[in-house]
């Protein structure tokens, strides 16, 4: 771990400010094909081929010995050099537990500077990962690397880019934090698509309609990771939806449902229990209104698994959608009343 974790201080650059932060530095594959950032990750011994459901049974859920919310504490895994505690996962009982974890999280502290906090964890990371750039994200100094959709990220806030008067319980316990760098390492993980699910999105159909699918500023799919808490219906999207991006549609079977936004959403119809239109009217906001569809889920701590699916700026302009869609699929279909855009 030493030769993985040893300071190599020259290669990074200098600070510089960015409005939104640098971008992650791109890492290729090793020579042996393998994801460098999982190579990190199992240097690091922390379980991404396991399920939630196995660390749990293994680790249990205990308070997180900084912030003392429900979590899973990876004693087992290798400690960070300056690690102020064990790697933890989220306990969050809306994320599904039948698949591997994927978002691990540590804090690393040497002294009271938040940018030579970060930038020795950076200075570690560079021996396996490469340089990258260091720099300002509003009132955060940032930096990341990125394999695929595998990436290291870390994050410091400086005391002195902060607003004055606000109080952090976690903080006052460990003054330690408020200079601390968070480490998150995110392993890309989704599910690839079935024989089925593959006929289902290159078989479908997009739906012409007034509005946008996704949100304005999603990224496209197959560039992010995704989300815990979306890995029951997301799908590795191969090279299938290239041409697809910003598109919602059904199989040609009239079986699934299918999203491209910021993921490859693909839901079979019998998982879908409703469809709900929320309607907006112009307040503080500009208003409008948003289809979502409510799918089975396996988390314990949630009713079903809501992905959003389009939206309109008219508070009315998703009601048609919505109900095309729910006799398509044959499912409920509930139109909100109308809530003020605040």
């Amino acid at each position: 771990m030493n030769r993985l974790l040893r300071r190599t201080q020259a290669a990074l650059v200098p600070l510089t400010s960015w409005p939104d932060g640098p971008g992650p530095a791109e890492v290729p594959l090793l020579a042996d094909g393998m994801n460098p950032i999982l190579r990190v990750a199992d240097d690091w011994r922390l379980p991404r081929h396991e399920t939630r459901t196995e660390v749990m049974a293994r680790c249990g859920v205990l308070p997180d010995p900084i912030y003392n919310w429900p979590a899973l504490v990876l004693t087992e895994a290798e400690p960070l050099p300056g690690a102020l505690a064990p790697w933890t996962a989220s306990a969050f009982q809306r994320i599904p537990p039948q698949f591997p974890i994927s978002r691990f999280t540590a804090l690393a502290w040497f002294e009271d500077d938040a940018h030579a906090n970060l930038r020795r964890v950076a200075d570690n990371l560079t021996a396996s990962l490469g340089p990258t750039l260091v720099g300002q994200r509003w009132n955060t100094v940032v930096a990341a690397w990125r394999s695929g959709l595998a990436e290291v990220s870390l994050t410091a806030w400086p005391p002195e880019w902060q607003s004055q008067g606000l109080q952090n319980p976690s903080e006052d316990r460990d003054p330690r934090l408020r200079t601390a760098c968070h480490v998150t390492l995110t392993t890309g993980f989704s599910l690839p698509l079935s024989a089925r699910e593959r006929e289902w999105v290159t078989s479908s159909v997009p739906l012409a309609f007034e509005g946008d699918v996704g949100t304005a500023r999603m990224a496209q799919a197959g560039r992010l990771a995704p989300g815990e808490t979306e890995l029951e219906y997301v799908r590795d999207p191969e090279d299938l939806v290239d041409d697809r991006q910003r598109t919602l549609g059904l199989s040609a079977d009239g079986e699934a449902l299918i999203v491209v936004s910021d993921q490859l959403f693909v839901m079979p119809r019998t998982d879908i229990l409703l469809l709900e239109v929320i309607r907006m009217t112009p307040a503080k906001g500009g208003g409008g209104s948003s289809l979502h569809a409510h799918c089975c889920t396996h988390a314990t701590g949630a009713d079903n698994q809501s992905v959003f699916l389009a939206q309109h700026s008219d508070p009315d302009g998703m009601t048609a959608l919505g109900q095309e869609l729910g006799e398509r699929l044959g499912c409920l279909v509930e139109v909100s009343r109308y809530y003020p855009d605040c």
